[in-house]
C-alpha cells in the first residue's frame, strides 16, 4: 500500500504587535478618545505588478476580484488586501487571473496594516508625513508611499476619518510605538 504523502504545514499568521497592540483606553482622559488603533489581522495582503503593456487589462481584472480592496502603491503596482480568506486562497486566485499579466508577491505574512481612526486621525498622522492630509489634496481611496518616524509605509485614506497604514512587518512594533505616543495628547483607543 502507498504512503499518503504529508500534508503541507498550515503556520497561523501571528502579528508581530500581538503582545504590543493591547485593547484599551489610553493617553489624555478628556471625553471620547480623538484616535482609534485597530490592527487589521488576518489579512490576505498581495503586490501585484503590471507587465509592459498590461496595465488596463491588470487594472480591469483586479476590478474584477470580488470581496478586496485594490490600493495604488506605485506606477502600475497595486496592494490587494482582503479579510476572511484562507492561508494562500488571495494569492492563488490572483496568480490564476493574472499569470500572464502581472506578477504576484504573496505578502500576508510580511506586512502589518494598522488602522487610524478618529476625528483626530489626521492630525496625528500629519506629525509624521509631509503628505498633505487635507481632504481636498488626499480623498478617501488615495494612497501615498511615504516615511513616518524613519519607516517606509503605505498611507492610504479609506474613510472620511480613516487610514490604513502598511508597514513590513519587522518596522510594525516601532510604528506603533511611535504613532500611540503621537495619540497620547487626543487619548486613542485601541481595539
Amino acid at each position: 500500500m502507498k504512503a499518503k504523502p504529508a500534508a503541507e504545514p498550515v503556520f497561523p499568521r501571528v502579528s508581530p504587535l500581538a503582545d504590543v497592540a493591547l485593547q484599551g483606553r489610553f493617553g489624555a482622559d478628556r471625553g471620547a478618545p480623538g484616535v482609534e488603533f485597530r490592527v487589521r489581522h488576518p489579512l490576505s495582503i498581495l503586490t501585484v505588478i503590471a507587465r509592459k503593456g498590461q496595465s488596463a487589462a491588470v487594472a480591469d481584472a483586479l476590478a474584477s476580484l470580488k470581496g478586496t480592496t485594490v490600493q495604488w502603491a506605485g506606477p502600475d503596482q497595486y496592494f490587494v488586501l482582503a479579510e476572511g480568506r484562507g492561508e494562500g486562497a488571495l494569492y492563488r486566485e490572483a496568480k490564476a487571473m493574472l499569470d500572464d499579466k502581472a506578477s504576484v508577491s504573496e505578502q500576508s505574512h510580511g506586512r502589518v496594516v494598522i488602522r487610524v481612526a478618529g476625528a483626530k486621525a489626521r492630525n496625528v498622522l500629519a506629525k509624521g508625513t509631509p503628505v498633505d492630509l487635507h481632504p481636498d489634496a488626499f480623498p478617501v481611496g488615495m494612497s501615498a508611499m511615504t516615511q513616518m518616524a524613519h519607516v517606509g509605509v503605505h498611507l492610504t485614506r479609506v474613510a472620511e476619518d480613516a487610514y490604513d497604514l502598511s508597514v513590513f512587518r519587522g518596522f510594525a512594533e516601532s510604528l506603533w510605538e511611535w504613532i500611540t505616543e503621537q495619540a497620547e495628547e487626543f487619548g486613542y483607543q485601541v481595539k
